[in-house]
């Protein structure tokens, strides 16, 4: 369907023609020949309709709550997949709106309750506790790459329960436990138990009270 849209009369323009593109977008062409998209639910509550005249401020200002609506459709896809801490998604939504907006659509999105760092980072935190078998130290620094403010990451840490040592135990039990017979095993568990981002004591006390470790290979530990 053709709709026309806007043409210039000296600081106005006029709506020429609007045409329906993907994804409940239109095409809109002004009368000079410039053309944008903008989404249906913006256009159909904007009072401009084909042949109507609209200032530069106007269209300037439709564009800008287009922008709006489309980055806060994609925020709510996003949300609808997976979680999101709120820096994170607001990075996200660059790819759709001015850091400006995407700004704007996070904060009311945190206001509606749709987005809470301090939920999101205990969830997280359990997740990388319980599932991922991450230590305390590298949950503080997973949540602070997806945006999490330090403060609320380590409390979400505080708040988990279970301690590096219990983390390797666990990864000993369920992962190494075939692993670790002979000397060479045990090094080559202690250095991926090292890049997981566990401490050299916590892994060696672990190793130890699972059996692994041989007196006379102390000296041998890193």
């Amino acid at each position: 369907m053709l709709l026309p849209v806007c043409v210039f009369a000296g600081e106005c323009m006029k709506i020429v023609e609007t045409a329906v593109r993907r994804r409940r977008l239109y095409l809109v062409t002004l009368s000079d020949g410039t053309q944008q998209t903008v989404d249906r639910q913006t256009l159909d509550e904007a009072p401009y309709r084909v042949g109507e005249e609209i200032t530069q401020a106007q269209w300037e200002a439709l564009l800008e709550r287009s922008q709006y609506n489309r980055a806060r459709e994609r925020a709510l896809y996003l949300l609808g997949l997976r979680d999101y801490a709120c820096r994170e998604l607001e990075q996200k939504l660059h790819t759709e709106a001015t850091p400006e907006i995407a700004a704007q659509v996070v904060a009311r999105l945190e206001e509606v309750g749709l987005l809470d760092d301090t939920r999101y980072a205990a969830r997280m935190a359990r997740h990388l506790c319980e599932v991922k078998r991450y230590p305390r130290r590298r949950i503080v620094q997973e949540l602070c790459r997806k945006g999490v403010a330090p403060e609320v990451a380590q409390q979400a840490v505080e708040e988990i329960d279970g301690t590096d040592f219990q983390q390797i135990l666990a990864l000993l039990e369920k992962k190494y436990y075939n692993k670790i017979n002979t000397p060479d095993e045990r090094r080559r568990v202690t250095a991926a138990l090292a890049r997981r981002g566990f401490g050299y004591t916590a892994i060696r006390r672990a190793m130890e009270e699972y059996g692994a470790a041989e007196d006379e290979e102390t000296d041998q530990w890193p």
